[in-house]
C-alpha cells in the first residue's frame, strides 16, 4: 500500500508538471546571437515590415542580440531582378550575412499581373526551390521562414479580370506552404491577414482604407504592421512587455511578470515605488491618426503590446499617475482595478523606446545603402569585402547603438489623488 500511494502520488506530480509546461507559451522563435535575413522583393525594399520586427525584438528581447539585414530589392522575382540573377543575388547578398534565420517573400513580381497559367506556376515553384536548396547548400543549419505574399487590393478597387490578381498570390501562399512543410519551415501566410484588415477598412472608411495599398502593390507604412503583426504572432512573441498587479490595502506587490518592483510604500489613497521593467512598449503615437486607424483593424495592442498596471484597494475617489515626475494620466479606483494599459500612455519607458525605432531606422537605410554599392560594385571603404568595409563598420557600430538604447532603466511611480480642477473645485 504504501508503494501504490507513493506510485499515485509520483504520477499526479507528474501530471501536474504536464499541465503546467502545456500551459506555457511556446518559446520565442529567434534566439539569442541569430541572424535574420529578410529576403524578397520591392515591398521587403521599403524595410517596414522588416523595420518593425526588428523593433519588437530588440524591446521585447533587450538582453538578446540578435542581427538584421534586409535584402529586399525592386522587381525581383524567384529568378532575380534588376540586382543581379537569383544565384548572385544569393552569393552577394545573403551568404556572406551568415543567417541563421531566412525569410523569404517573394510572387508578387512572379504571377506578372495577369491570370495564372501552368508555365507561371512552375517557374515559380522551381524557382523557389532552387533558393531553398542554394541557401541549404550553403548554410546547413539555417532556419527559414516562408511567407505567403502581401496582398494585391482586389478589395477596394475592381478586379482587372475576373477572379482578381490577388488569387494567384494565395495559390504561391498555398505552395509556399506546402513547400515550407517540405523543408521543415516556418510557414506565415501575409495575405489573408491584409486581406481581412482591408474587408474590415471598407466598413470603417473606404478612401482611407484604399490608401493603405495606394498603387495595389505596395503597402504605406502603417500597412506593413498587417503583416509585422503576422509574423510575430507565428513567431510566438509574448503580448507582454511587464505586468504589475499591487493591492493597496495590503500594501503588497501581488504579481510581476517581467518586472521588479522594490520600495513599494504608502496606502489605500496614495503608493509609490521603483520598477524595473524588463523590456519596453512599441512606441506606438496614438495621437497619429493611422496609428488610430489601424488599431481599429488588428488586435495589435492585444497581440503584441500589453503593459498592464493593476491596483486595487484604492480609496473611490481619482488618482494621477506619475512616472519619474511625468504625468501619466489621471484614473479612477475603478480603472486601476481593472487594470491599465501602460503601454498605450506616454511614459518614459515609451519615450525610451522611440530612442531605439530611431536607431533600427538608421540601420536600416545604412544597410540599404551598403547593398546598392555592391550591386552597383562600388567599394564600401577600404575594402569592398562584406565585413572589412568601412560601411559595414559602421553598421556594426548602429547595432551596437539599438541594444545599447533598449536597456531597460529603473522608473519611479506614484499614484496619489488627482487636484481638482478648478469648475470641480467650485
Amino acid at each position: 500500500m504504501p508503494f501504490r500511494k507513493a506510485l499515485y502520488s509520483a504520477l499526479l506530480a507528474v501530471l501536474f508538471a504536464a499541465t503546467i509546461l502545456s500551459a506555457q507559451p511556446s518559446k520565442f522563435y529567434l534566439h539569442d546571437g541569430d541572424t535574420v535575413v529578410f529576403y524578397g522583393d520591392s515591398i521587403t525594399e521599403q524595410r517596414y515590415y522588416t523595420q518593425w520586427v526588428e523593433l519588437y525584438t530588440a524591446t521585447r528581447f533587450p538582453h538578446m542580440q540578435v542581427q538584421f539585414f534586409n535584402e529586399g530589392y525592386g522587381g525581383d522575382r524567384v529568378s532575380g531582378g534588376g540586382a543581379g540573377l537569383i544565384d548572385q543575388r544569393l552569393s552577394r547578398d545573403v551568404f556572406p550575412d551568415k543567417p541563421t534565420v531566412v525569410t523569404i517573400m517573394l510572387g508578387m513580381n512572379d504571377g506578372s499581373y495577369i491570370h495564372l497559367k501552368p508555365e507561371i506556376e512552375s517557374r515559380y515553384t522551381q524557382g523557389y526551390e532552387h533558393i531553398l536548396t542554394s541557401i541549404q547548400k550553403a548554410l546547413p543549419n539555417v532556419r527559414f521562414t516562408l511567407f505567403g505574399p502581401s496582398a494585391y487590393d482586389d478589395v477596394t478597387r475592381l478586379e482587372k479580370f475576373p477572379g482578381g490578381y490577388n488569387a494567384t498570390l494565395i495559390h504561391f501562399a498555398a505552395l509556399n506552404r506546402d513547400l515550407a512543410h517540405k523543408y521543415n519551415a516556418t510557414f506565415t501566410d501575409l495575405n489573408a491577414p491584409f486581406v481581412a484588415a482591408l474587408k474590415k477598412g471598407i466598413t470603417i472608411n473606404p478612401l482611407a482604407t484604399q490608401l493603405f495599398l495606394p498603387d495595389r502593390v505596395h503597402p504605406e507604412p502603417w500597412a506593413h504592421w498587417f503583416m509585422a503583426d503576422a509574423i510575430l504572432k507565428g513567431w510566438n512573441a509574448p503580448s507582454i512587455v511587464a505586468a504589475v498587479s499591487i493591492d493597496a490595502a495590503k500594501v503588497a506587490v501581488t504579481d510581476a511578470q517581467n518586472a521588479e518592483v522594490t520600495g513599494l510604500s504608502g496606502d489605500t489613497a496614495s503608493l509609490h515605488w521603483t520598477e524595473l521593467d524588463g523590456a519596453l512598449p512599441l512606441p506606438f503615437d496614438d495621437a497619429n491618426a493611422g496609428a488610430h486607424f489601424l488599431h481599429q483593424l488588428i488586435e495589435l495592442e492585444n497581440d503584441l503590446n500589453r503593459e498592464p498596471l493593476t491596483v486595487t484597494g484604492l480609496k473611490p475617489g481619482s488618482y494621477a499617475l506619475t512616472i519619474d515626475g511625468q504625468l501619466a494620466g489621471t484614473f479612477t479606483d475603478a480603472e486601476f482595478a481593472k487594470g491599465i494599459n501602460l503601454a498605450m500612455l506616454s511614459t518614459p519607458m515609451k519615450g525610451q523606446a522611440y530612442s531605439v525605432e530611431w536607431n533600427v531606422r538608421d540601420r536600416e537605410e545604412t544597410h540599404f545603402v551598403r547593398l546598392r554599392m555592391f550591386v552597383a560594385q562600388n567599394k564600401t571603404g577600404v575594402s569592398a569585402e562584406p565585413g572589412a568595409s568601412d560601411l559595414t563598420r559602421f553598421e556594426q557600430l548602429q547595432q551596437k547603438m539599438i541594444y545599447e538604447a533598449a536597456q531597460p532603466k529603473p522608473h519611479n511611480f506614484v499614484i496619489k489623488p488627482a487636484p481638482l480642477s478648478p469648475v470641480t473645485a467650485q
